[in-house]
């Protein structure tokens, strides 16, 4: 329950308190914990590049002439499993937003 959680949760800020020990100093915790932050690292990293992917193809498409609204890519996530050359060729490729998506399996 969260009572007996909170109950060993204090009791064990008090235990490392008077032993001058932490989570970190639980091999099990400490590997848990260093996964964790890996795994929003990687996410972080992930969603920039998505990121990336689509200014750059806004720009590809704008150096083209062709016009973008301004929802177009706004959830840049769709081009996160793509290749960077996939994506280039159909920004070179399209006549539009709608075609480039086509061009990549997207709507």
């Amino acid at each position: 329950s969260e009572r007996s959680l909170a109950l060993v949760e204090g009791m064990g800020r008090l235990l490392g308190a008077r032993d001058g020990t932490g989570p970190d100093d639980d091999p099990m915790l400490r590997s848990l914990r260093a996964e964790s932050r890996a795994e929003g690292i990687a996410k972080g990293e992930a969603k920039g590049r998505a990121e990336g992917r689509a200014k750059m193809v806004r720009e590809l498409l704008r150096a083209r002439g062709i016009g973008l609204s301004e929802g177009f890519l706004a959830d840049p996530s769709t081009l996160a499993e793509l290749t960077e050359s996939a994506i280039v060729a159909a920004a070179l490729a399209c006549d539009g937003e709608q075609d480039f998506l086509l061009r990549l399996g997207r709507r």
